[in-house]
């Protein structure tokens, strides 16, 4: 494969999924200004400070009720999720598997609760993206991912308010948002605990997350010591407490991160909130599928429009002689640092096909980025074509 591209009309962001494009300020500020170097117990960083900043900034784009908890946790969203599970699980879960991310919280991470703990996991079936089964809303916990990272497949608005209102008197509903806080406008508070990393809508580097708990999820931490032990690390109780008095964590967290985060809030906020943020992210969709159909080799993956994600997009390509691979690997051999992990697909999505992120700093300014991207994808398709003759 010998593709050659003009490297002048190249896009300049990154399109993969994750850690994914910064905003500018962030990009563009020098690590000695992100406080790094300060103690995340000093006031003026903590109470008084930053992380206080941070989580009032996070209120305002979600529109949370004052007596909702923000933690910024270690990790990104594995170890969230590994704390949800054992903190707020009492004898019951029931939740959805349809894609890698959600697969991972569903079925590994809950299969090592006690064996005694009733799952009721509802998967997709053989080549569909989506389970036919609703969960069980009932249990004491409901784990629902809106937007599935992996195959650019999410859960309905009104799927996730139907979920509020029929879960049972002691259910607690909570959600990964990994792939979409900070893009979609989701059901206004129809959640008890809400979990992502800040890698993707919010252009954070990798290794931090956010949870946000309801009154309930933060009594429910006490309930459950009775049922098992919580490792340390994942122990909420502790968090909640710090975050609620002082808006410390438990564990020194990248203030870094938290600084690129509190950053990215602010200007969410200032260029129209969550509202703008989402028709951010669907015009970057929408620039997308109809470019999709106007070539004669992509389709999208996922073909119901209201199972289809707008904040990761993931494209099918439908001619047989066309490999992703080559596509993908066509955009690193440019050498650009921002192409450097192309556009491939999740490693365990089976059909031949694209994945490219719609998050609002992609291109804070419309879709010039990516008809860059598109221009570039079609001269290797024409030119891939041309070494098959």
């Amino acid at each position: 494969m010998n593709i050659k591209l003009d490297a002048a009309k190249l896009p300049a962001s990154t399109f993969t999924c994750g850690p994914s494009q910064g905003h500018p300020v962030i990009r563009e500020t020098p690590v000695c200004k992100t406080q790094f170097e300060r103690s995340h117990r000093a006031k003026d960083i903590s109470t008084d400070g930053l992380y206080k900043e941070a989580a009032d900034n996070l209120r305002t784009l979600l529109s949370l009720p004052e007596d909702y908890t923000v933690i910024f946790f270690m990790g990104g969203a594995t170890p969230a999720m590994d704390a949800v599970v054992w903190n707020l699980t009492k004898n019951s879960i029931s939740g959805l598997s349809f894609g890698a991310f959600s697969k991972l919280w569903a079925k590994k991470i809950t299969s090592r609760l006690e064996a005694n703990v009733i799952r009721s996991i509802r998967e997709a079936g053989e080549n569909e993206f989506f389970p036919a089964q609703k969960p069980d809303y009932n249990a004491s916990l409901v784990i629902l991912t809106p937007n599935e990272t992996s195959t650019g497949t999410q859960i309905p608005d009104e799927y996730l308010e139907e979920a509020w209102k029929a879960k049972g008197e002691d259910t607690l509903i909570a959600w990964d948002c990994t792939s979409c806080a900070g893009g979609r406008d989701l059901p206004k508070n129809k959640f008890d605990v809400m979990l992502f990393s800040m890698q993707k809508c919010f252009g954070v580097g990798g290794g931090s997350s956010v949870i946000i708990m309801s009154p309930a999820a933060v009594k429910r931490l006490e309930e459950v010591k009775k049922y098992r032990t919580v490792p340390y690390a994942l122990d909420l109780a502790e968090a909640a407490a710090k975050a609620q008095e002082k808006c410390q964590t438990v564990n020194t967290p990248s203030t870094t991160n938290i600084w690129m985060f509190n950053e990215a809030c602010k200007w969410m906020n200032a260029n129209g909130g969550l509202k703008a943020m989402d028709a951010l992210c669907r015009k970057h969709a929408d620039y997308l599928l109809a470019w999709a159909a106007k070539t004669d080799y992509l389709a999208p993956l996922i073909k119901d429009e209201k199972h289809r994600s707008y904040t990761t997009l993931t494209l099918e390509v439908t001619d047989p002689n066309l490999k992703d691979a080559d596509i993908s690997a066509a955009l690193k051999a440019t050498g650009l640092a921002n192409l450097a992990d192309g556009i491939k697909k999740y490693s365990s999505v089976k059909q031949n096909s694209l994945r490219i992120a719609c998050f609002p700093f992609v291109d804070i300014h419309g879709t010039g980025e990516y008809e860059k991207l598109t221009a570039a994808v079609d001269e290797i398709v024409r030119q891939l074509r041309l070494e098959a003759k």
